[in-house]
């Protein structure tokens, strides 16, 4: 099973309220965070990677603009960014055995990376798109994981690439109607 260390560091603590269907979500333990991770290892074939640590943060719209603005230069909100522990080299680029290499780094414990994920942007983009908040927030969990394996959406190819692994992670666990994920949990 995949490690998932949470931080939350909102001002409502680990219990929200989804502003769109008025049901409170509690972050430790409505989502399943680990199956979410071991269906994005298992589907794109990466599952060396359970034993690593992702660090799944939660945060201000404040906090996520400095750090998009510090790492990305784009001064602004944004829903969900990822940053990969082992470097900015992409995990397609090297072999599992290449981590064995580093005398720096067990790949057994090592941390995989961090997806940070703003609870107003994801409340804000679930209501624009009239779905479940705790779906959109495990849409945005999926898509960082998917980013700190490497997955990109800067070309259309990429794009096609990133959102049909994100799909295939989700439909696993969610019932797709009408376009939209409808958890069953």
């Amino acid at each position: 099973m995949a490690k998932i260390a949470l931080s939350i560091r909102t001002n409502s603590g680990s219990i929200i309220k989804d502003s769109h269907t008025g049901t409170e979500i509690d972050l430790q333990s409505t989502i399943p965070w680990a199956s979410l991770a071991d269906k994005v290892f298992q589907i794109t074939f990466k599952p060396y990677f359970m034993n690593q640590e992702v660090v799944l943060s939660f945060c201000e719209p404040d906090e996520i603009q400095q750090l998009n603005s510090l790492y990305r230069n784009i001064n602004q909100v944004t829903d969900v960014l990822s940053f990969n522990a082992i470097g900015n080299t992409s995990v397609d680029l090297f072999k599992f055995e290449d981590l064995v290499d580093k005398p720096d780094l067990d790949p057994e414990d090592a941390a995989l990376g961090d997806v940070i994920i703003c609870i107003q942007k994801a409340q804000l983009q679930a209501k624009e798109q009239n779905k479940a908040l705790k779906d959109e927030l495990a849409m945005l969990f999926v898509h960082g994981l998917l980013h700190l394996l490497g997955y990109d959406h800067e070309t259309r190819d990429e794009a096609l690439e990133m959102f049909k692994l994100q799909e295939l992670v989700l439909n696993h666990k969610f019932e797709v109607r009408e376009s939209q994920f409808d958890a069953s949990f």
